[in-house]
């Protein structure tokens, strides 16, 4: 007999990965926690300020936009390592293995690809000298883009650990397709 047992809530069943990587899961985890928590602090003093009768910091908002750009990118390669991430599963139902397979490797290998582009963009802004600052915060530019680079560069190592080392997701049956019912009728 074999065990066919899922995880609570029915999704992928979360494989074995080393201990490197689960510390750098981890790590990405963390900062995303601290962003999330640094934009929700940041929103809630800006609403505090409208209702008090203190002059605004104009600066809390420009570092919550910044706040969001960072944590979208801090986190795309902790989503794309745990196949959590925005994806159309229209392949995910093809009853071949090998399609699945394949389709898998080469979507890991394109988002790979456009991280590298976007990952090398990213370091000409960093390390390019521009001599412009954030309006509120005067904090140069290229400081603004090291995150996004690094996440960038995470999100390519982990597209490419993806194509090779893991395999996709398992086969997933089709919305709305049941087996023979639950009591063993065809669907009277």
């Amino acid at each position: 007999m074999t065990d066919t047992s899922e995880p609570p809530g029915g999704g992928p069943i979360p494989r074995s990965r080393p201990a490197v990587v689960r510390r750098l899961e981890a790590a990405e985890l963390a900062a995303g926690v601290a962003l999330l928590t640094m934009i929700f602090a940041l929103m809630l003093t800006q609403a505090l300020q409208r209702h008090l009768p203190v002059s605004g910091w104009v600066w809390t908002g420009e570092l919550a936009r910044l706040g969001l750009v960072w944590l979208a990118f801090a986190l795309a390669g902790y989503l794309l390592g745990r196949d959590e991430h925005i994806t159309l599963k229209l392949v995910d139902f093809a009853p071949m293995a090998w399609v699945r397979r394949a389709v898998w490797i080469l979507a890991n290998l394109v988002v790979a690809a456009v991280c590298v582009g976007f990952a090398l963009d990213a370091v000409e802004l960093v390390f390019g000298g521009s001599p412009m600052s954030t309006p509120a915060l005067e904090i140069p530019m290229s400081w603004v883009y090291v995150i996004p680079m690094v996440g960038l560069g995470m999100t390519t190592l982990r597209a490419l650990a993806n194509a090779v080392a893991t395999g996709p997701p398992a086969a997933a049956t089709p919305p709305g397709d049941t087996e023979a019912g639950e009591n063993g009728e065809a669907g009277r």
